[in-house]
């Protein structure tokens, strides 16, 4: 990356787009997610079932596990060929599933209705302060009292940060050069003592963290996890 693109968001989600053409996305929920949902959901809070929102919801391997579990998934992605794939996995729910902007209206998008649990896992670090905060807004207009809003962003322990090149904005710029992956990243991190304020006016429950070290050459993945409230 020469120099940074004027529209990082936008600059993210082409690049995601380009991905999902080629193949990528999860075909398993991840384990954090489940253990968020057995751990605090079921057995902290006793949710079990209701309407669930994915906000980046890729191909929806994390809304199929939801909806597994007794709940109805909503969700939302910039990336045409992720909701396309979404809908092939959740044909019942595919009118749920829809293609929204960079800067969505999530309230408008979604008329009426009221979620118990809003999820965004791995996907606010691909937007700048400004448009996390937005989205939080909308999320918190769309949360039931009650409800819950789970969100990550990625540490800067994450092997990722080593790779660091650069910035622009709230972003860093990431130059990946590993025998495994290679490529350039513009990536959001925070501290973990930030995500309060990040996520407000949510309550914090739970602020924890997760992560894997898989290959010796790269390091671990820590991604924070944020667990809060609807007031």
């Amino acid at each position: 990356m020469t120099k940074p693109p004027n529209n990082v968001q936008t600059f993210n989600a082409e690049d995601y787009e380009k991905r999902y053409q080629t193949g990528y996305g999860l075909t398993y929920p991840e384990s954090h997610i489940i253990r968020v949902n057995k751990q605090i959901l079921e057995w902290e809070l006793n949710l079990t079932s209701g309407k669930v929102f994915d906000f980046g919801c890729g191909a929806g391997s994390h809304l199929k596990y939801f909806a597994e579990q007794g709940f109805t998934p909503y969700g939302c992605d910039t990336s045409a060929t992720a909701i396309e794939r979404a809908r092939q996995l959740l044909p019942a729910f595919a009118e749920q599933l829809l293609v929204t902007p960079v800067h969505p209206n999530l309230p408008a998008t979604f008329p009426g209705l009221t979620f118990d649990i809003f999820l965004s896992n791995q996907v606010f670090y691909f937007l700048d302060d400004a448009g996390i905060k937005e989205v939080v807004q909308q999320a918190h207009a769309l949360v039931r009292p009650g409800g819950v809003f789970i969100a990550t962003m990625m540490a800067y322990s994450c092997w990722y940060a080593r790779y660091i090149v650069g910035e622009s904005g709230d972003f860093k710029r990431i130059n990946l050069d590993t025998p495994r992956q290679k490529g350039e990243l513009l990536i959001n991190f925070k501290e973990r003592l930030a995500l309060p304020d990040l996520f407000a006016p949510f309550k914090p429950l739970h602020l924890g963290s997760y992560g894997s070290h898989i290959r010796q050459e790269e390091g671990s993945t820590d991604h924070w996890l944020f667990v809060g409230l609807r007031e």
